[in-house]
């Protein structure tokens, strides 16, 4: 799809994992990360070193993972090491492998990451926790394209294009001597900076509906969509874990879901739910969300005359689900 404004599909970590990441698999209808795809697909066909910004949970890797797979050297590895993982210790052999015999336990030769990304894309995922002295070694194989395994006394070449990704603020820690400033400005000839997605909530209603359908695969359910009172609470909900964690709402929400719609009891959230003499107290109370919900309910039930089948049918909700409803909410039943 060339038309990145057009969205059909959202960035959604873990749905194209099988298969390959592309550009049209991280549409958006939202003007900021409209412009970072746009970048981020300029960016792919060049072979200059990327710096990906934002915060965790955004689709950092998924847009690296697209530049690779869209560049002249998709037909390469694309090889992925989380420096926050890795000891560090242990860093330095991940990075460049070992010999046989450096250390106790290297009982054979290893190949490191650089050795293995030859040709293709490394993606070095939170770039800002790697220490000093790996940040020299990994500018040393990224200015040379040159490094020695531990251990070893052979120098080898890998021809390797670097994404960097991370959430912290590498400017800032290059200001406090944190982070290496010749380090810094190789990595970051191009930077795309993900925006959170409370910064772009116009995507949260399409990213719920890819998210249900692949859950409905997955876990073999039948859920159609999300209750307007849901979707309502959660564009209103500041995501801390971004688009990770309305992945896990949705997919916590699907698992005990009983009815063609997800609610809000199935999300998991902790929701308020006013009593009778506060529902009326202030406007901003008598808007409340679940404050609302439980109204609607309640005159559905008064309308049906207390049936609660035809009042399940109105709500288009299970009949088990419109009684937990009664229970929580304590609403008359005729």
């Amino acid at each position: 799809m060339d038309d990145f404004r057009k969205a059909d599909s959202h960035t959604i970590p873990g749905k194209f994992i099988k298969g390959l990441i592309a550009f049209e698999h991280l549409a958006s209808c939202n003007e900021d990360m409209q412009r970072c795809i746009e970048l981020a697909q300029a960016a792919s066909q060049t072979t200059a070193s990327v710096l990906i910004l934002g915060e965790s949970g955004t689709g950092k890797n998924l847009i690296a993972q697209a530049i690779h797979n869209a560049s002249t050297r998709s037909e390469f590895p694309c090889v992925t090491l989380n420096c926050s993982a890795i000891p560090e210790n242990l860093l330095e052999s991940e990075l460049f492998g070992h010999d046989r015999g450096a250390f106790t336990g290297a009982e054979r030769t290893r190949r490191g990451k650089f050795e293995l990304a030859d040709g293709g894309t490394l993606i070095l995922d939170e770039i800002g926790e790697m220490s000093q002295i790996a940040q020299a070694k990994v500018l040393r194989a990224v200015e040379y394209g040159q490094f020695e395994r531990v251990g070893g006394e052979q120098t080898l070449r890998a021809d390797v294009r670097i994404i960097a990704i991370t959430n912290r603020d590498l400017p800032a820690m290059v200001a406090e001597g944190r982070f290496r400033e010749d380090l810094f400005y190789r990595l970051n000839e191009i930077t795309l900076q993900v925006p959170p997605l409370r910064q772009r909530r116009e995507d949260i209603k399409q990213l719920i509906e890819n998210m249900v359908q692949e859950c409905n695969q997955k876990f073999n359910k039948h859920v159609e969509s999300i209750s307007q009172i849901a979707l309502d609470y959660l564009m209103r909900y500041d995501f801390t874990g971004n688009i990770r964690e309305l992945k896990s709402l949705i997919k916590r929400a699907m698992t005990v879901a009983k009815g063609e719609l997800l609610w809000l009891e199935d999300l998991g959230m902790r929701v308020e739910v006013p009593t009778e003499g506060e529902m009326g107290s202030s406007p901003e109370e008598a808007f409340a969300l679940a404050a609302i919900e439980k109204r609607h309910i309640q005159q559905v039930l008064d309308y049906t005359r207390g049936n609660k089948k035809r009042a399940s049918e109105i709500l288009q909700i299970s009949r088990p689900t419109l009684d937990r409803k009664i229970k929580i909410y304590t609403l008359r039943v005729q």
